[in-house]
C-alpha cells in the first residue's frame, strides 16, 4: 500500500470523526432552538445530507478526469476543508444569533419553523464543503487500474469508522466535559491541520506553501480569539430568542451528553431550552406549587412513592418532607440533574444525604419494566410538556397501564399533562377513575375521596431544617393555609380559575375537547408532530 494512498485513509477517517462531530452539535443546536420538537432532528439531519450530497456533486468541478496525480486536486482540497471547517465552526453563534432575530412561532403554530428554515441554509453549506471532501480525496488516492474497487471499498470503510467513532468519542465522551465552545475549537483545530497536512502534499513549494499554512494559522489565530466573544450568551440567545438581552446570563448552564440544563436567576428550570421547574418549596395561595402537597388530601398514608423525573429535585424535595412518606425512589435519566445541578442549591441538596430518598439513574419505563415487583402508594411524574420529543413516552396508554400495575390498592398517580386533552382522555380510559388538578392529572385504581382536614393537618406539620412550611402563631400564615385549602371546596365545579381548579372525573367526561381527543398510544406518538 503506497504512503499516498494510506495518508489518503488517514484523512477520510479523520474528515468522517469530524462531520459526525459536527453533525452531533448541530443535532442539539437545533433541539435546544427549538425546545425539542420531533422535527427538528429531521430538518438538521435532511438538511446535512443534502449538503453532503450538493458538495459531492460540487467536487467535480475540480477533478482532472486525464490526470488523478494532478496536484491541483490536493490543493482545492487544502482550502475545502480551511472551509468547511472555518464555517462549520461558526454555525453555532450564528443560528443563536439568527434566533434573536427572526420572529419565533408560538407552540400552536409549530415551534420554530421560521426560525429552524431561516438557519438550516447554513447546515448546507457546511455539510456541501464537508462532502465536497471525500470525492476529492478519493480521486487524489485511487488510481484507474482494476484495484480501484478495492481502494475505495477501504476509503469509505475508514470513513465510516471515523464517523463512528466521531458519534460515540463527542456525543458520548466530549460533551460530557467540554461545552460547545470548546468541542467546536477543538474540532475546528483538527480541520486546520487536516488543511494543513493536505498542503504538504498537494507539491506546494516556497512562498506558496508559506502562504497556505500562513492563512491557515491566521483562521486558527482568528478561531482561538474570536471563540469567548462567539460563543458567550450562545444559550441564552437560542433560549431567549427575540426577549434576550445584550447583558442577560444564566445563574447555570450545565452541558453534558444527556442535553443541556439552564437556570436563571430567578432559579427557573430549563431542560433542552424549555421550562423544565423551580428550585425551592415555598407554597403561597395561587402558587401551582400546590401540586406535589395536594398527595396528602387524597391518600392517607403514601408512605412509598415514586417519582419519575427527578429534574432540581423540588417535588422530590417536598414529598421527601410530608411526614406520611417514609420511601421514595427518584428515577432521572439526566444524570446531570443529581450530580451538577442539585448540589448546588441549598433549597434541594438534602435530598442528595436523605435516608427516604434513592435516586437512580436509568429510564423511568426500563426502570418500571426490570422492577416489576415493587408496588407504590404514589407514583409522581411532573413531566415535560405534551409536544416535545418523548413526551409520548411518558404519557401513552402503554405507560399508564405499566404505572397502573406498579400501584398498591388505592394508589395515586399524578402526572403533569401540561394541558394535553389527549392525555387526559388516556388516563380516563386506563385508570377507575381520575380528575383534574390545576394542569396535573390525579387517576387511582380506586374512587377518589377528599380530606381537607387530614391535608390541613399534614401541611402544618410540614418543616423545612426547622422551619415550618406555616408558622402556627403568625396569622397571616394561617390564613394563607386556609386559602390554599379551599382548593377542595372547588371540587366539581366547573368554571373557576386555572390555579384553583379541581375537576372531577364526570366534568373530564363532558368536557368536548377531553372526549373528542385521541389517545395517546406508543404507535401514535401523541402531539410530538403535531400539535393538536
Amino acid at each position: 500500500m503506497n504512503p499516498r494512498f494510506l495518508a489518503a485513509l488517514l484523512l477520510v477517517t479523520l474528515t468522517g470523526f469530524i462531520s459526525l462531530s459536527y453533525e452531533i452539535c448541530w443535532v442539539r443546536l437545533y433541539s435546544f432552538v427549538t425546545a425539542s420538537r420531533a422535527w427538528a432532528f429531521g430538518a438538521m439531519l435532511g438538511t446535512y445530507l443534502i449538503g453532503l450530497a450538493l458538495g459531492s456533486l460540487w467536487s467535480l468541478r475540480f477533478q482532472d478526469a486525464d490526470n488523478g496525480n494532478n496536484p491541483k486536486h490536493l490543493r482545492a482540497l487544502s482550502l475545502f476543508v480551511l472551509a468547511a471547517n472555518t464555517i462549520g465552526f461558526l454555525v453555532a453563534p450564528l443560528v443563536s444569533w439568527l434566533a434573536t432575530l427572526i420572529p419565533y412561532q408560538s407552540v400552536e403554530t409549530g415551534q420554530g419553523a421560521v426560525m429552524a428554515l431561516a438557519t438550516l441554509p447554513l447546515i448546507a453549506i457546511s455539510a456541501a464543503l464537508l462532502g465536497a471532501t471525500l470525492p476529492l480525496i478519493c480521486h487524489f488516492a485511487i488510481a484507474p487500474d482494476e484495484k480501484a474497487g478495492a481502494r475505495l471499498s477501504y476509503l469509505y470503510l475508514g470513513n465510516i469508522i471515523g464517523s463512528g467513532a466521531g458519534s460515540l468519542l463527542t456525543g458520548f465522551i466530549l460533551m460530557d466535559h467540554l461545552q460547545m465552545q470548546q468541542i467546536s475549537v477543538l474540532l475546528a483545530f483538527l480541520g486546520l491541520i487536516l488543511s494543513a497536512g493536505i498542503a504538504f502534499y498537494s507539491k506546494l513549494h516556497g512562498i506558496q506553501l508559506a502562504k497556505r499554512l500562513a492563512l491557515t494559522a491566521i483562521a486558527g489565530l482568528a478561531i482561538l480569539i474570536t471563540a469567548p466573544y462567539l460563543f458567550n450568551g450562545l444559550f441564552e440567545r437560542l433560549q431567549l430568542k427575540s426577549s434576550y438581552h445584550h447583558d442577560e446570563r444564566f445563574d447555570l448552564i450545565v452541558e453534558s451528553r444527556f442535553g443541556v440544563v439552564t437556570i436563571d436567576r430567578n432559579r427557573k428550570i430549563y431542560g433542552g431550552g424549555i421550562y423544565d421547574g423551580y428550585i425551592g418549596t415555598g407554597l403561597k395561595p395561587g402558587s401551582w406549587m400546590v401540586r406535589p402537597y395536594f398527595l396528602s388530601a387524597v391518600h392517607p398514608a403514601p408512605k412509598k412513592v415514586l417519582v419519575i423525573g427527578l429534574s432540581g429535585g423540588t417535588w422530590t424535595q417536598i414529598l421527601a418532607h410530608n411526614p406520611h412518606v417514609e420511601n421514595i425512589t427518584a428515577v432521572e435519566i439526566n444524570a446531570a440533574y443529581s450530580e451538577r445541578v442539585i448540589p448546588r442549591y441549598a433549597e434541594v441538596r438534602s435530598i442528595l444525604t436523605n435516608p427516604k430518598v434513592e435516586i437512580v439513574i436509568d429510564d423511568g419505563r426500563r426502570w418500571l419494566r426490570n422492577h416489576p415487583e415493587e408496588k407504590f402508594d404514589a407514583v409522581i411524574a411532573n413531566a415535560t410538556y405534551h409536544w416535545r420529543e418523548h413526551a409520548s413516552s411518558l404519557l401513552s396508554r402503554e405507560f399508564m397501564e405499566q404505572v397502573k400495575a406498579h400501584l398498591n390498592p388505592g394508589g395515586i398517580y399524578l402526572f403533569n399533562a401540561t394541558g394535553s386533552d389527549r392525555a387526559a382522555k388516556t388516563a380516563l380510559e386506563v385508570f377507575p377513575d381520575c380528575a383534574l388538578l390545576l394542569n396535573n392529572i390525579l387517576a387511582s385504581n380506586a374512587p377518589l375521596s377528599y380530606d381537607k382536614d387530614r391535608w390541613r393537618k399534614t401541611l402544618a406539620a410540614y418543616n423545612y431544617e426547622g422551619k415550618p412550611l406555616f408558622e402556627s402563631s403568625n396569622g397571616k400564615d394561617l390564613e394563607n393555609l386556609e386559602e390554599i385549602l379551599s382548593i377542595i371546596d372547588n371540587l366539581g365545579v366547573r368554571e373557576v380559575a386555572t390555579e384553583k381548579r379541581l375537576w372531577t372525573r364526570e366534568i373530564l367526561e363532558k368536557d368536548s375537547g377531553t372526549m373528542k381527543a385521541r389517545p395517546i398510544t406508543d404507535d401514535n406518538l401523541g402531539h410530538e408532530f403535531w400539535y393538536h
